[in-house]
């Protein structure tokens, strides 16, 4: 599971940064979906169990938090044959990046969604971004 939640947590770093830049050039919020192919790994930063190891905890509770305060919109479970970032880090042919990279398209079917509807708070901040207050 290390390697999981070490790759969710610098992918999640990386997908930030960018949002936030993209947040603040187009003055709107861009949602951020993260989705991996570790059932743990989703369970863990869904829900309220917690890891049995020790050194991963610091990791998995940042996920959370940001899971917790909306900087994550949405997380998705997917098979790991539909893992994009396989064809990234193995060695091998992985058709679903092949499929990607032919249509510019992610056609790839999610197991498990964790969606949640945008709280008043932020259905209000982002009305006010559109008129500009």
């Amino acid at each position: 599971m290390a390697g999981e939640v070490y790759a969710f947590a610098n992918a999640f770093d990386e997908a930030f940064i960018i949002k936030h830049d993209l947040e603040r050039v187009y003055k709107q919020r861009v949602p951020l979906t993260m989705l991996t192919d570790s059932k743990q790994l989703f369970d863990v930063i869904t829900r309220a169990s917690h890891t049995t190891e020790k050194r991963l905890m610091i990791d998995i509770a940042a996920a959370r938090e940001a899971y917790n305060r909306n900087e994550i919109t949405n997380v998705g479970l997917v098979k790991s044959a539909n893992n994009l970032a396989d064809g990234l880090t193995k060695p091998g042919f992985c058709q679903s990046l092949d499929d990607v990279l032919r249509t510019a398209m992610d056609q790839n079917p999610v197991e498990q969604w964790i969606i949640r509807q945008p709280s008043v708070a932020e259905v209000q901040r982002s009305d006010k971004e559109k008129v500009g207050v």
